[in-house]
């Protein structure tokens, strides 16, 4: 009490204030004396506990930032330093849990949607590559009124012996021909089954509209051929059967309607439009292989811009002297060229035939 006390007896330097920063500097400074240092944090907040809520014997540095219980250093060290009591932390770590639970299973669902994708890929490539037969659906949609159309008849009720190529009933002895031309293999590769046409209304969803974003474009590119393959669906029509979908929609007096059709190899499926005023059997059908062509993997052999025949990828006979006239239509091409300029449209299919091109494209042959 009275006695002189030297400072090397005093055990305890206490030091309060309210900047922890502060309170940092200062500990620093006296640890390089040798001082051992512990720097403790009172409650924040009035009301609250100076006591830890989960171990009663430590003073408490913070409050919980999800509950504003009272907590020690001792919470902050086993929440890795975040300031969270036992039972918030638990609560987290739970729903950490569970949220990687979920991951992983979307994880799986995900894997097994590939495998099952990864599968189907292989099987269609295998289909189509290999020597498997090859079934092509033609199903055909038209309004109630066209349904007597001068073309639709032509199409489908022509001469049984169809030697030319003007009615429906030629498209698979042509692919036949066309394949064994390429591969020698004279077996009946391509099969074509015939369907309607059905009277339907067609209202098919737009394919493309300006200002679309790339996710709209894509929603819209499934939904397009979606649409048909419900129609085909709801006239009995088993559309998982063919190897290839071909949608025919007879309809509209526009003079050239087949510029509006569609082939793709992703879900081997084509979209042919024939006009009701079409007179040429023979290019509605050029149209429908063209397209088929297209689901198999061949590419156009035309210049976009002018529509004529590329040399030598959309010639039939590239290297014939003199090149022009053309015997033949190539088929990624449509037309036969006539000179540089000129060119026609076919007569009858079997003045189509498959160009080298196309054949490579579609696996009859090597590129080489």
């Amino acid at each position: 009490r009275s006695k002189p006390v030297h400072h090397t007896e005093l055990p305890l330097v206490t030091r309060v204030t309210d900047s922890l920063k502060s309170a940092h500097e200062t500990a620093a400074r006296l640890r390089k004396t040798g001082a051992q240092v512990v720097i403790v944090e009172e409650p924040v907040e009035r009301g609250v506990s100076a006591f830890c809520a989960d171990h009663p014997a430590q003073l408490a540095a913070r409050t919980c930032t999800s509950c504003s219980a009272a907590i020690c250093p001792g919470c902050m060290v086993t929440a890795n330093g975040r300031a969270l009591c036992a039972q918030c932390l638990e609560k987290e770590e739970a729903k950490t849990r569970s949220t990687r639970r979920r991951q992983l299973f979307l994880l799986l669902v995900f894997v097994a949607f590939l495998y099952k994708v990864w599968g189907h890929l292989k099987q269609d490539h295998e289909q189509v590559s290999g020597v498997a037969p090859i079934t092509v659906g033609i199903i055909q949609f038209a309004p109630k009124a066209d349904l007597g159309a001068n073309i639709i008849r032509q199409l489908n009720q022509g001469p049984i012996e169809d030697d030319q190529g003007r009615t429906l009933r030629a498209l698979a002895p042509w692919l036949n021909a066309e394949y064994t031309r390429y591969t020698g293999n004279k077996d009946r590769r391509f099969r074509v089954e015939t369907r309607g046409p059905f009277s339907v209304d067609l209202n098919p969803p737009r394919l493309h509209q300006d200002g679309d974003s790339w996710f709209t474009a894509m929603f819209r590119a499934w939904r397009y051929p979606q649409y048909f393959r419900n129609l085909a669906a709801d006239n009995g029509v088993p559309i998982d059967t063919y190897t290839v979908k071909v949608y025919v929609m007879y309809g509209g007096t526009q003079f050239d309607m087949a510029s509006h059709s569609r082939g793709s190899r992703k879900g081997r499926v084509a979209m042919v439009f024939v006009s009701i005023d079409e007179t040429n059997p023979a290019y509605a059908l050029t149209t429908m292989v063209h397209e088929v062509g297209h689901a198999l993997g061949a590419s156009d052999t035309y210049d976009p811009v002018n529509a004529r025949a590329v040399h030598p990828q959309g010639f039939v006979e590239p290297f014939a002297n003199p090149l022009y006239p053309q015997r033949f239509a190539e088929m990624m091409a449509v037309d036969i060229p006539l000179s540089p300029t000129l060119e026609k449209e076919v007569s009858a299919l079997s003045e189509v035939r498959v160009g080298h091109q196309a054949a490579a494209e579609m696996g009859w042959i090597d590129v080489e």
